[in-house]
């Protein structure tokens, strides 16, 4: 089981209320130890709450609020157009947040609706700040229509002389660059021509700096700082942010967003008209085509039909027939006459044509074909007698291609006749086909092929009308958002905020401050006031020493001696007085014994280890005894490691080893003190064997010749923590003095003083904290005058301060009139 919960587990067994479930004492005194610490903690969270505010780039952010149309551009064609759909379904708000988040957004941006091509900046001595617009007090220009290539580099600008000059400087890898112009004229920068002008007269105080940024630096700078929400689902509103360093500037690229998210759903809209308008005008051509084929397929049913099933019809078809079969004669003349100038136009062999001709019914065109043949003869003969180019072979010639010119218009008046007579027999037919039908109540092959010519131009009728509706829509197609809140950013940055950056770093201050004092807390293993020792210990507390601050001590002394009136002095008068109160209830409790035989008192003081000032309490507490007029004697029964004659400044010679080694006798071992009746007897030669000679009975002989001689014997005993020798002497003490030395003594040191009170073979003994700091640090104790807690017994002796004091009327005041904390007037509520 550790201290602590050694501890917890005490005050579950306390009567005391949950108050004293926390030590309060202690905790004041961690925190008074630490409280610079604390302070220092504080003002450190401080100071990195300013240089956080100040170090870091205040950020603005802009808001715009955009209404969305959740329907589709499909879905509103459908139903703009009456065309219900189920499988068009409607919008979503996420696909629109992903339009305006997408690249075709950053690239539409970055082209052309605003210049984010460079980066302008204020240079100050903390942090720089941006500049955007008409805040930027300089222009850049590009003579050559080209950026420097010097992409995402910062250059620095310096003007001088009010702004006539000015200088460049830039790095390139670890070197650095300068170069310097003339306002408005050009200076070459990166292998391009750049002009720097300021608008107005610039201080040479002021420094600049300007980015040439990179495509993919844009884009990225706009992915990063950008963000679209859901602002009203109801409503169908989305909220778009952005972020910047300017606020102007965040203004201005969330109108740039706005007019390209405009842009792109117009396009969006009007991609799905033209492809209704290309749809629209695929079908009105499938449909006129349909159109001339039913047409066509009418004309030749309406000439074709075989009406020899009718024939009980009467005449009027055997008229039908006769006609049909003189215009088939016309159609089959016609062919020949074609055919004929067909031979002709290709320059046929005219024995062939003239063979052909035969079969024609016209004999002045056969005719014309001989004669053709006889002067294509005539010609070849002339070729073949006489030179090219005489006058008899060019007037064959001529005669030939003039008689071959004839036949050939002759031919052509031919057909005009043919076509003709074969219009003027359709039309007879058709007329008498029409009279026919009416007459026997219609063709029904020709009513299906009307009814589907019918069909066909309803529906070319509504394809015309459709496309007319999409083409005017598509003429007026508007935005699928409205923006119903413009672009705005706050005046003051969204970071840093400044009240929750202080009131985090104080916080984290606080915590951490709070944590090293419950650190140093939990960690406390030191006896640190008498608070804490009450929780400790059930012993009677004899008193409280304060700490020696006059002079630095390296080994015990007797300092009662040279202040009586001192803090230190009134101190171990209480310690004396309270000595008194407890030999008298110890012989009170058992009248067997005789008072007379017991005017002698052997008090031992003893301690766990060393250095808890068990020397210092006794010799200073036989000293105040000795003051109150009572013969005392000091014995240093610590042979392993005496430090009594240290204390009264006397040597170690001979002492009490000698003394029990039957060396020396007691009147050669007496050292004369400061104090008349004090006297003491040092430790002696350091024995071999202390344990065995305090167990002797020359030790018993010893202390019954010191009670004949004395009132009182103080007894120096060794450390019980580390010997038994402690342990022998204090069965020999009326009053053991178990000493605990304050901010040194650990918490497992009670335990021992403890176990030694448990036992109960030292029913008297009782306990002192030595070296307590400060006296208004544990509950207005004082220093323990008069304050015993006899708790074994549950007495409680008051004793007020009984001898002179240097103590002044405040002091006083404060003592008489305890104030109870305030912590505990809550719990006992």
């Amino acid at each position: 089981m550790s201290d602590f919960e050694k501890e917890w587990e005490d005050l579950d067994n306390n009567e005391e209320s949950s108050a004293n479930d926390i030590d309060f004492d202690k905790l004041e005194y961690v925190v008074k130890k630490n409280i610079i610490w604390v302070i220092l903690l504080l003002m450190l969270s401080g100071i990195a709450a300013y240089l956080y505010i100040r170090w870091t780039p205040e950020i603005y952010q802009a808001h715009t609020l955009n209404q969305v149309k959740l329907t589709s551009s499909s879905q509103e064609f459908a139903e703009k157009f009456g065309i219900a759909n189920s499988s068009l379904e409607e919008g979503k708000l996420e696909s629109e947040m992903a339009l305006i988040t997408s690249g075709v957004m950053y690239e539409r941006i970055t082209d052309s609706l605003i210049d984010l091509s460079v980066d302008y900046y204020s240079v100050g001595d903390v942090r720089d700040s941006e500049l955007f617009g008409d805040g930027v007090p300089f222009t850049l220009t590009y003579p050559s229509g080209k950026q420097p290539a010097f992409k995402d580099i910062p250059l620095f600008l310096q003007f001088l002389n009010g702004g006539d000059q000015y200088q460049v400087t830039y790095k390139t890898g670890d070197q650095e660059n300068t170069i310097s112009g003339k306002s408005g004229e050009q200076i070459i920068l990166g292998g391009q021509p750049l002009i720097v002008t300021p608008k107005n007269k610039i201080l040479e105080t002021n420094k600049y700096s300007f980015t040439f940024n990179s495509k993919s630096r844009i884009i990225g700078f706009l992915k990063a700082n950008l963000s679209v929400m859901i602002y009203d689902p109801r409503a169908k509103t989305i909220q778009i942010s952005f972020t910047a360093r300017n606020r102007k500037k965040a203004e201005a690229v969330l109108e740039a967003i706005n007019k390209s998210y405009g842009q792109l759903s117009r396009e969006g809209k009007a991609l799905v008209y033209e492809r209704a308008l290309g749809f629209l005008y695929s079908q009105i051509d499938i449909t006129k085509d349909s159109l001339n084929n039913l047409e066509k397929t009418m004309r030749e049913l309406s000439f074709n039909k075989d009406l020899s099933s009718y024939m009980e019809a009467g005449p009027i078809v055997g008229n039908i027939q006769e006609l049909e079969k003189s215009l088939n004669q016309l159609k089959s003349e016609k062919k020949k006459y074609q055919k004929l100038r067909h031979f002709l136009e290709a320059d046929s062999s005219i024995v062939y044509i003239q063979a052909y001709a035969t079969i024609l019914t016209d004999g002045s065109i056969s005719s014309s074909l001989s004669e053709l043949a006889k002067l294509e003869t005539e010609a070849l003969r002339i070729k073949e007698s006489y030179t090219s180019n005489t006058v008899a072979s060019n007037s064959t010639l001529e005669l030939y291609k003039k008689l071959r010119f004839e036949v050939a218009e002759s031919i052509k008046f031919a057909e005009q006749f043919l076509d003709d007579n074969i219009k003027d027999l359709q039309k007879e037919i058709s007329k008498l086909r029409r009279v026919f039908f009416q007459n026997i109540g219609g063709d029904p092959d020709l009513k299906k092929i009307e009814k589907r010519v019918s069909i066909y131009t309803d529906i070319s009728d509504l394809l015309t009308n459709k496309l007319i509706e999409v083409s005017m829509a598509q003429a007026s197609t508007i935005e699928s958002s409205s923006v119903i809140d413009a672009p705005r950013a706050s005046a003051a940055p969204i970071r840093p905020k400044k009240l929750i950056a202080i009131a985090i770093c104080l916080a984290i201050g606080i915590f951490l401050s709070v944590l090293l004092v419950v650190i140093n807390y939990l960690l406390m293993d030191k006896i640190n006031g008498l608070k804490h020792l009450e929780r400790r210990t059930n012993m009677p507390i004899l008193g409280l020493i304060p700490k020696y601050q006059k002079e630095e001590m390296s080994v015990s002394k007797l300092v009662v001696s040279q202040d009586p009136k001192s803090t230190m002095s009134e101190a171990f008068r209480s310690i004396r007085t309270n000595l008194d109160f407890m030999i008298s209830d110890f012989l009170d409790d058992d009248p067997a014994i005789e008072k007379e035989q017991k005017t002698s008192k052997v008090i031992s003081v003893t301690s766990t280890i060393s250095g808890e000032g068990k020397t210092f309490v006794a010799s200073n507490l036989a000293g105040i005894i000795a003051m109150s007029d009572k013969k005392v004697i000091m014995v240093d029964l610590d042979l392993r490691k005496p430090k009594v004659h240290l204390a009264m400044g006397g040597s170690n010679v001979n002492g009490a080893s000698s003394i029990l080694v039957g060396q020396n006798t007691i009147e050669e071992c007496l050292q004369k003190t400061d104090i008349p009746s004090l006297e003491y007897i040092s430790a002696g030669p350091i024995p071999p064997n202390p344990s065995e000679l305090i167990l002797s009975n020359n030790f018993k002989r010893f202390i019954k010749q010191l009670k004949d001689k004395y009132d009182v014997i103080m007894l120096d005993s060794p450390p019980v923590g580390l010997v038994t020798d402690g342990m022998i002497v204090m069965r020999h003490a009326d009053n053991p003095i178990y000493v605990v030395r304050a901010d040194y003594s650990k918490q497992s040191f009670i335990d021992n003083a403890n176990n030694l009170y448990k036992s109960g073979k030292f029913k008297n003994i009782s306990i002192v904290l030595n070296s307590v700091p400060d006296r208004r640090s544990y509950g207005g104790y004082g220093y323990g005058y008069g304050t015993m807690t006899y708790s074994s017994n549950g007495y409680g002796y008051g004793y007020t301060y009984g001898y002179d004091s240097d103590l002044n009327e405040e002091d006083i005041a404060y003592f008489d009139n305890k104030k109870v904390p305030f912590w505990k007037k809550i719990f006992k509520k």
